[in-house]
């Protein structure tokens, strides 16, 4: 499980004076338990950069740059706390790129021994590392080309096959595109990992382990951000489970719609 950022703003913009200083040390003090990488995206006239590591961010002296330098207009950062099982190699953070589109994931998707059924086999050889977020995130492409680049559709697909065939506690995402950034909300409220979450000393209290998955926005007159929970968001609005929030990059419209249930297929013995 992981940690998730993104943002759009009327002109380029650091993190830091998104979140304000204080918010972005309260975001990055929960890399003390995601602690197995991070990863940033943003825009540029030459498409989607991308800057990833192995290290803490808490840790990591590029991170603190670029989280303080005004990449531009539109980006997302990612603090990854690794699916046991998965490997914790650069080519395993987040975000993943794929054309024009770049995504970031918090969540598990079981069993990893069928991990290898959820792409057509053209699509499993586009893979650089070995994660079940790469597999969601290509699943995602494959959807959006068969559904001709309707994105809602694409999500809507995505979830129910997914969620229909895999045990997943979350597909919360930051998905972004040269013209939109879509915070994805949808989580299994059931499949919260609540021992986990105490041995690791997050989720002192019932509410913040029942708000784990919670993703939040808050509006402002120049951006619109969004963000997992476990730091200090006095003022923010949750997201409802099962909807997706877009923002439009050129604008800062914002729109919201509905995709389906979470289903718990049952662990096979």
């Amino acid at each position: 499980m992981c940690r998730l950022v993104g943002y759009c703003a009327r002109g380029s913009a650091s993190a830091a004076s998104l979140l304000t200083e204080r918010g972005l040390r309260d975001f990055t003090a929960l890399s003390a338990f995601h602690s197995d990488g991070w990863g940033m995206a943003w825009y540029t006239a030459d498409g989607p950069q991308i800057r990833k590591s192995t290290r803490r961010a808490a840790d990591a002296p590029d991170y603190d740059q670029l989280t303080h330098r005004a990449l531009g207009d539109i980006g997302l950062i990612h603090l990854r706390w690794a699916t046991p099982g998965l490997a914790l190699g650069r080519q395993n953070c987040h975000p993943f790129r794929y054309g024009d589109y770049t995504l970031a994931h918090n969540g598990a998707i079981h069993p990893q021994s069928k991990l290898g059924e959820m792409l057509p086999a053209e699509w499993e050889r586009q893979l650089h590392g070995t994660t079940d977020s790469e597999r969601y995130f290509l699943h995602l492409m494959w959807r959006l080309e068969r559904r001709g680049d309707d994105m809602a559709a694409a999500i809507a697909d995505t979830q129910a096959s997914i969620g229909s065939r895999y045990a997943v506690n979350s597909l919360n995402a930051i998905l972004l595109s040269p013209d939109r950034m879509y915070a994805i909300s949808w989580h299994d409220p059931a499949r919260i990992p609540e021992a986990e979450l105490r041995r690791r000393g997050l989720g002192n209290t019932p509410a913040e382990i029942a708000g784990y998955f919670h993703l939040a926005y808050r509006v402002t007159a120049d951006a619109v951000i969004v963000a997992s929970s476990g730091w200090p968001q006095a003022g923010w609005t949750v997201l409802g489970n099962q909807s997706v929030l877009v923002v439009e990059r050129a604008t800062l419209q914002m729109s919201e719609f509905s995709t389906g249930p979470a289903l718990s297929p049952a662990l096979p013995a």
